[in-house]
């Protein structure tokens, strides 16, 4: 059985020369769903399992977009990094965009 795919070719999205992909929403941590999107959508690197590690802290991540000490969801705010070439953005409302130059792009 196959697994649903986690990534989407948003081509409306796409800027300059990058291809404009977005990663589906789940119950996992923003990092989480980060590495698996990327993943998805550019390989694995077999060389560097711990890759986002290399841009940005996946602790300090998961944690500015959770929710508050009151329980109340932060929708506001915005991240964006690099990490495998890529431009990733993650958006307080849980929206998570990557943008792969075109040239490393699947699709084409």
């Amino acid at each position: 059985m196959r697994e649903e795919q986690l990534t989407e070719r948003v081509s409306e999205l796409d800027r300059d020369e990058c291809a404009a992909y977005r990663i589906k929403r789940g119950d996992d941590d923003i990092s989480t769903r980060i590495i698996r999107g990327v993943e998805d959508i550019v390989g694995p690197d077999e060389d560097n399992t711990a890759w986002l590690y290399d841009s940005i802290d996946p602790d300090a991540l998961d944690t500015i977009f959770s929710p508050k000490h009151d329980g109340t969801p932060r929708d506001d705010g915005k991240v964006v990094f690099t990490a495998r070439n890529c431009e990733i953005s993650v958006r307080g409302n849980g929206e998570i965009t990557v943008y792969v130059p075109r040239n490393d792009d699947p699709e084409e």
